[in-house]
């Protein structure tokens, strides 16, 4: 079990990056169509004399109207996190602050919710689960390691376990090689993870249809 700031996970070797992805629905019967085209961009900034990593991804459809931008803010060692913000161009927006064991934060985008700032005590520590593939970075990579991280849930304690159980080849756009660590995970995500920038290689998410979001480098 990884504990939040306990070291085990280790955000430092993070550096600066880019990162662009073409996102193809893949459907049971095996036919392709494309879906999104995600950009990643990390940052490492210090402020008061501490160090953050700083997450900006744009998420577009295939005629790259921007849909959604997601901003994570994390302490950059221990990736415990300071903050997340979703935007939508039609103004609707969600942000979270993270204190110790507390959560809160306000959802625009269900009208419900929109003037309430709900407050959850998780009783530890916890990551943020929309930092997706950059929390598995920080693991100590090696095959056969499993990982049990405790991360937040909408309304609840929730665990992320990675199993960690090969390593793969790619050839990146520009032809040059990557060498990757296969992470198989029990929330029906599969990543392809570079030990250097830009990290996330590849992605795969099942859906409950049968069908697989895919993310690739490009």
């Amino acid at each position: 079990m990884i504990i939040p700031g306990s070291g085990l996970l280790d955000g430092s070797v993070i550096e600066p990056y880019t990162n662009k992805w073409k996102v193809t629905l893949v459907k049971p019967d095996g036919e392709k169509g494309p879906n999104k085209i995600w950009t990643d961009y990390g940052q490492i900034i210090e402020l008061e004399g501490k160090q953050y990593f700083h997450r900006v991804q744009d998420l577009y459809d295939p005629q790259m109207n921007l849909l959604d931008t997601w901003i994570n803010m994390t302490e950059h060692k221990s990736l415990l996190p300071v903050s997340f913000s979703t935007l939508r161009p039609d103004g609707k927006f969600s942000h979270y602050q993270y204190s110790e064991n507390i959560v809160s934060g306000r959802n625009t985008l269900n009208p419900k919710d929109s003037l309430v700032v709900k407050e959850i005590d998780f009783g530890q520590k916890v990551y943020d689960w929309n930092l997706y593939g950059m929390l598995l970075v920080g693991l100590p990579f090696k095959k056969g390691l499993i990982a049990k991280i405790p991360f937040s849930g909408p309304s609840s304690l929730q665990w992320l376990i990675a199993h960690v159980t090969d390593k793969e080849t790619f050839t990146l756009p520009n032809n040059s090689k990557i060498s990757t660590w296969k992470v198989v995970t029990n929330q029906n995500l599969t990543f392809w993870i570079s030990e250097s920038a830009p990290y996330v290689i590849k992605l795969d998410l099942k859906l409950a249809t049968g069908a697989k979001l895919v993310w690739e480098v490009i």
